[in-house]
């Protein structure tokens, strides 16, 4: 996760690349010592030099990190690694455009630019030290990247007892806990999911200072409360409301990665029964792209609890979708959660329920698989095959629910129906690939514009060459000639009048997700 930065570590094209950004100008490149530089600079603010000592992720995107003083800086371009391009990061936070009538200022261009020592150095890092005196920074960290002690706690005693032959065999002998470590596999359900929401649920603490002075005193095993407690939507700060309700839905389910571990609080799986991230997940086993445990998938993480539902024949009774029902993570942990570059499925486990969504504003379940359908429509089946909702039906409306999203709604929901309508094979129509389109040539939005441009590619496979060039954060004349012939061929949405009603209904804000 966290690397000083060498030619293993590095991943980026640091060949004398530039990255243009609405006339702002970064350049990757090697010095002369072989040192990684990134410089950028603009027509309102000089040239910027920086020499990345540090480089965060290896997996996605890689970003990096560099000395601004005497702290460090997370800096505003970072490289996508599935498309080996380098990107701004207002492209990939939830910012829109800049104003393309005025020469973009440091500030819009540094909008991302992040402190590391009492930022980045938390998470990413064990035993995390911002080492804060006055204005400055000592930070320290016991080691860089999530290694053994993040997880299994302080080592230094456990190498020193068992380098004795005979300790460990007694230990093998009696079958028992080690006391001089912590084994995960060991903790109850609620301290497991401490030691995961620590780094994994974004909190607060009654003396921010301490923290930042002698870092997170918080070791694996644990009650995480004695230090910090979850953020939510309604949490003050100093005294101030609302400064975190754009990162929950309505009903307070996180929307926003880095807050699996208040999903996992709110689920009955949790409070009624003994559900922990590693029921599901396993840090030294399984595919690197969410780390399930070895050998299940998104139906067997649920019946291994959920016996009854272990054979396919009780899944399909359950479901009611056919002899192929969906998986049960499509269904109880719906895909309505953003994440850079990404959207995860919701740490929340719960039935589907339309109705409910409609009332909370969110998307639900269903619309995101049957991209073509209203919730009208999926409230009513939902009620036929399940029975009666707590709430009352939404209303009729002339659009799908994923297309009102799409259009209608705030950057989160907008990037969410984007995603959906590439990542479902519902909607295979015409239409659906002509609003994506609309989306990637007036969303004011990079991200959004992103997800549409993967998701027509996904619906259109003989057009994934051409949409290739395409560069989301690019200005809106520059989208225009690389969807050059595109509108022609795909055709503009239908409804024009109705559409530019649910344009008119956005809500265009830049959202904080927490960096």
């Amino acid at each position: 996760m966290t690397q000083a930065a060498s030619p293993q570590s590095v991943l980026g094209d640091f060949s004398d690349e530039t990255l243009e950004y609405f006339g702002a100008q970064a350049h990757m490149e090697r010095d002369a010592a072989g040192q990684y530089v990134i410089r950028y600079g603009g027509q309102a603010f000089p040239e910027q030099r920086y020499v990345v000592e540090k480089a965060l992720g290896s997996r996605r995107y890689q970003q990096y990190v560099a000395r601004s003083g005497d702290a460090l800086v997370r800096l505003p371009v970072a490289f996508d690694l599935s498309s080996r391009r380098w990107f701004h990061m207002n492209g990939a936070f939830l910012t829109p455009d800049p104003d393309p009538t005025q020469p973009l200022a440091r500030a819009d261009y540094e909008r991302h630019l992040t402190r590391w020592n009492d930022n980045c150095i938390f998470c990413h890092n064990v035993a995390a030290n911002p080492g804060k005196h006055g204005a400055g920074f000592d930070s320290e960290v016991a080691e860089l990247g999530i290694a053994c002690e993040a997880c299994h706690g302080p080592g230094s005693e456990h190498a020193r007892r068992n380098a004795n032959p005979l300790r460990r065999f007694t230990l093998h002998l009696r079958g028992g806990a080690d006391p001089t470590i912590v084994n995960p596999a060991r903790l109850d359900h609620e301290r497991a999911a401490d030691l995961c929401g620590r780094c994994h649920g974004q909190r607060v603490t009654d003396d921010i200072s301490a923290f930042l002075a002698h870092g997170d005193p918080f070791i694996p095993g644990e009650d995480l409360a004695l230090y910090s407690a979850p953020l939510w939507r309604d949490t003050t700060l100093r005294g101030e409301s609302g400064l975190f309700e754009a990162r929950f839905w309505s009903d307070g389910t996180p929307r926003l990665t880095a807050y699996e571990y208040q999903g996992l609080l709110q689920s009955p799986c949790y409070q009624r029964g003994e559900l922990t991230c590693t029921s599901c997940h396993g840090m030294h086993e399984g595919d690197p792209r969410g780390q399930l445990r070895e050998n299940l998938d998104c139906t067997r993480v649920c019946s291994q609890c959920h016996r009854e539902y272990e054979h396919h024949e009780r899944q399909v009774a359950h479901a009611r979708h056919g002899d192929s029902p969906p998986d049960c993570v499509s269904c109880h942990m719906p895909p309505i959660v953003y994440g850079v570059l990404s959207v995860h499925p919701s740490h929340r486990v719960e039935s589907p329920d339309p109705a409910l969504s409609a009332r909370d504003e969110r998307p639900d379940a269903c619309t995101l698989c049957h991209t073509d359908r209203t919730r009208q429509w999926a409230a009513r089946e939902r009620a036929r095959m399940f029975g009666p909702s707590r709430a009352e039906p939404p209303a009729t409306t002339l659009w799908s629910e994923i297309e009102t999203h799409l259009f209608a709604g705030d950057p989160v929901e907008r990037a969410i129906a984007a995603h959906a309508l590439g990542s479902r094979t519902s909607s295979r129509g015409p239409r659906a690939s002509a609003l994506l389109l609309e989306a990637m040539r007036s969303d004011p939005y990079p991200v959004v514009r992103r997800f549409a441009a993967a998701s027509l590619a996904a619906r259109e496979p003989e057009l994934r060459e051409q949409l290739a060039r395409f560069v989301p954060e690019s200005p809106a004349p520059l989208r225009a000639e690389q969807l050059s012939g595109l509108r022609d061929r795909l055709g503009a949405p239908a409804e024009a009048a109705e559409l530019l009603k649910l344009r008119n209904r956005a809500s265009e804000r830049a959202i904080d997700i927490g960096e």
